[in-house]
């Protein structure tokens, strides 16, 4: 079995910290469509959105306005505005050690694929504010695939896209899929990744991470090198 050639990378959570910024966008995406700050029908929603991190937010809003296509669209539009402000005030940011990591890889010769629940026009926000666009050689948003996590559409959008970047065939047994969720985990599995690597430093636990499928579990993406470089 050769060496792994592309790695794809969640974002919140996984390569950049989170600290709870989905949650607080999400919450005041909801007061703004006239959701009480502190109900119980608040909380509900926020324990929904904690639980499936990782999705696609416009699946997660269907589901939360009960397949309202207009409420959910709203709310999606709102929560873009919200999580947008917190990007550009600089309240996400990566891990320490994920640029040198992305760097050591790339010295590697290893492919590096960034994907989210985010659509893309969030997702270009962040890349910018990270200065990442430079660092990685690709990228997949949710809104650019057919079914968002834990559908295997974004990790078989970006092997694609690598393959014709770089002229070689890549296979599933080739790539190492890394995040943070249960989403993730189940994503990479179903892709047929050689490594399904889940990662504590975001919104699922150990035991979580393993039960959806993980092959292995680190504290950190950047002790990547410690699992594919064996």
């Amino acid at each position: 079995m050769g060496k792994v050639k592309l790695v794809v990378f969640d974002v919140a959570g996984t390569t950049a910290t989170d600290d709870g910024l989905v949650v607080k966008a999400f919450t005041e995406a909801m007061i703004k469509q006239g959701a009480v700050r502190g109900s119980a029908e608040l909380a509900k929603n926020i324990e929904y959105v904690e639980e499936t991190m990782g999705q696609r937010k416009m699946d997660v809003f269907m589901h939360i306005t009960k397949n309202n296509v207009v409420e959910a669209e709203a709310l999606h539009e709102n929560f873009i505005e919200q999580y947008n402000n917190l990007v550009m005030s600089g309240e996400l940011k990566e891990f320490g050690g994920i640029s040198a990591l992305f760097s050591n890889l790339q010295n590697e010769d290893i492919g590096i694929a960034v994907t989210t629940g985010f659509p893309r026009i969030l997702l270009s926000a962040i890349l910018k504010t990270l200065d990442w666009r430079e660092r990685i050689d690709l990228s997949v948003a949710a809104d650019e695939v057919n079914q968002g996590r834990p559908a295997p559409d974004m990790i078989f959008r970006s092997m694609d896209l690598y393959a014709n970047l770089t002229d070689q065939d890549i296979a599933p047994e080739e790539i190492a899929v890394v995040g943070d969720t249960e989403s993730d985990m189940q994503s990479g599995v179903t892709a047929g990744a050689r490594y399904v690597i889940g990662v504590t430093s975001g919104a699922h636990s150990e035991a979580q991470l393993k039960a959806a499928g993980a092959t292995h579990v680190l504290e950190s993406a950047t002790q990547l090198l410690t699992i594919i470089n064996n």
